[in-house]
């Protein structure tokens, strides 16, 4: 239910949810720069000949120069893509952003949750459009939800039913934790794709362990950080603000014009610490701001992932 007083959202509620995830699915597949996604690994099988409708990216020019007729390439899946979406649902996460001037949360910018609340519907709805399976995790200290990974669509609709319904909880998270008490849900089911997405905030060494296990044990990593314009870059303030860290509760009071420039830095040498960490190790990582349309993000995946396939 949505709080007394607060904006209407046009997206709130499943169908909005569930709605804006299919649009923002539906736009991949426009304009120019749509790529086909086709699942965990596909092999050549055969040609077909064009007849008109086809999907010309798919035609062999080299076989028209040879031939002088077009000819689709057919390709098999060699494996079926299972996909596991871990969301932090912990307490930094319900984060918008400040406004300088009175030093409080911003009510008409979307949380970092919302932010991944969207972003992981989006990424259910194109998985399983593509004919593959999702499942859908929240963690904070532990798993709050668990949907395993499944192709249908009354499936998905529930699945994100419940990711509308669960709010950023009190507390810090334990992704390490989270993360092996997802892996253990899926032992003896083969190889998964596990797409996590979070602010990553914590200390890299913590984060990278986890991850060098999870690829130990076959599975492919991806990762979404979504941060909000604020952290990437501490806005200036006329006056001093309180800052509370909202998983361990301590806080601080700060002038942000006298701290900027060094946090600034710290921020730069974070994010680049963990995208030199990530690409040594083949993990794709999409680095996301709540101000800016998700769409490059699903793209940004959608082109990795059919990289990797091809």
């Amino acid at each position: 239910m949505p709080k007394a007083g607060a904006k209407p959202d046009p997206t709130a509620g499943l169908d909005g949810l569930y709605f804006a995830a299919k649009l923002l699915v539906d736009g991949l597949y426009t304009g120019r720069h749509a790529s086909p996604l086709r699942g965990a690994g596909v092999e050549f099988h055969d040609y077909h000949p064009y007849t008109p409708g086809d999907d010309l990216r798919t035609i062999d020019w080299k076989l028209f120069g040879r031939t002088d007729r077009y000819y689709l390439k057919r390709y098999r899946r060699e494996t079926d893509l299972n996909l596991h979406i871990a969301v932090d649902g912990s307490a930094s996460m319900g984060f918008a952003g400040l406004d300088v001037n009175h030093a409080k949360p911003q009510p008409d910018r979307p949380t970092k949750f919302v932010v991944a609340q969207r972003l992981a519907a989006a990424l259910l709805t194109l998985t399983v459009r593509q004919g593959d399976r999702a499942g859908l995790g929240v963690f904070d200290r532990r798993l709050r939800c668990l949907h395993p990974p499944s192709g249908s669509p009354r499936r998905l609709q529930q699945m994100i039913a419940e990711l509308e319904r669960i709010e950023p909880a009190a507390g810090e998270a334990d992704l390490p934790a989270s993360l092996d008490q997802l892996v253990q849900t899926f032992r003896g089911r083969g190889r998964a794709a596990i797409a996590v997405v979070g602010d990553f905030l914590d200390e890299p060494d913590a984060l990278l362990d986890v991850f060098d296990r999870l690829r130990f044990a076959g599975h492919e990593v991806l990762v979404f950080q979504v941060l909000t314009p604020d952290e990437l870059a501490l806005p200036a303030a006329s006056r001093g603000l309180r800052m509370i860290d909202p998983e361990l509760g301590p806080a601080v009071n700060t002038r942000p014009g006298q701290v900027a420039q060094r946090y600034r830095r710290l921020m730069r040498e974070h994010l680049e610490t963990l995208r030199q960490a990530f690409a040594a190790r083949g993990i794709d990582y999409v680095r996301i701001s709540t101000a800016e349309p998700l769409i490059g993000a699903l793209r940004q995946y959608l082109i990795k992932r059919t990289t990797r396939t091809l």
